[in-house]
């Protein structure tokens, strides 16, 4: 074999160490990237072909999410969560029944701002988060403060009860009695109403309530 003949092997061999380095974990090490998820499994995610298991924290992945993927030195695949695109989880403001007026920062709702929602996850299940307040004219409807049933991925599986502020009014007639009225319930409904109980009692209706600070799991 001639001096260049050995020097050409030599190298082809030193070519192939390093294909097989830069493909094999055990060689290369951990390694991590970012992948688009293409199915989703039962904990578990595609990106690229590549099957990863989730991390707890990457709760509820979806089909399309750009995540981090990182393989350690035995070749095992994890998918830590999904990146950021740069916006927050968006608000909707929702149109309400006859009867009741978007509360605002100066006259309206108590100053809460508008009645408004969002679905966050957090803990591996959505959650619902609402936000804001609204004014009610005496005689309002109560079975659903809203102008139509919020859409499906906004309901609880069950329904979820809450106590809210109200305009504090008094009870007359009651003997013994100094109690004062300023709270209400609320049910969010699985058939996505959002009703308001007993808005009548005390001397006065309910003509203001505060939904700020409402989160409850949709599952």
């Amino acid at each position: 074999m001639t001096h260049s003949s050995v020097r050409r092997l030599a190298d082809a061999v030193v070519h192939s160490a390093r294909r097989v380095g830069e493909t094999t974990p055990a060689v290369r090490g951990a390694d991590w990237r970012t992948a688009t998820v293409t199915a989703v499994g039962a904990g578990t995610v595609t990106a690229e072909g590549i099957v990863c298991r989730c991390l707890e924290t990457y709760a509820l992945p979806v089909v399309g999410d750009l995540a981090v993927i990182t393989q350690s030195s035995s070749g095992n695949w994890l998918a830590v969560g999904r990146t950021s695109d740069g916006t927050a989880v968006g608000w909707v403001t929702p149109t309400l029944g006859t009867g009741y007026t978007q509360g605002n920062t100066s006259s309206s709702g108590n100053n809460n701002g508008p009645i408004r929602y969002r679905r966050v996850p957090r803990l591996g299940t959505w959650w619902m988060e609402w936000d804001g307040g609204a004014n009610r004219s005496n005689g309002a409807q109560t079975a659903n403060i809203l102008a139509s049933a919020l859409a499906s991925q906004y309901r609880p599986t069950a329904r979820a009860s809450m106590v809210i502020a109200r305009n504090a009014t008094s009870i007359t007639g009651v003997a013994n009695s100094n109690s004062v009225v300023h709270s209400l319930k609320i049910d969010f409904d699985s058939d996505g109403t959002v009703s308001l109980v007993s808005a009548t009692a005390g001397d006065v209706e309910t003509n203001w309530f505060s939904l700020k600070g409402i989160r409850y799991p949709l599952s």
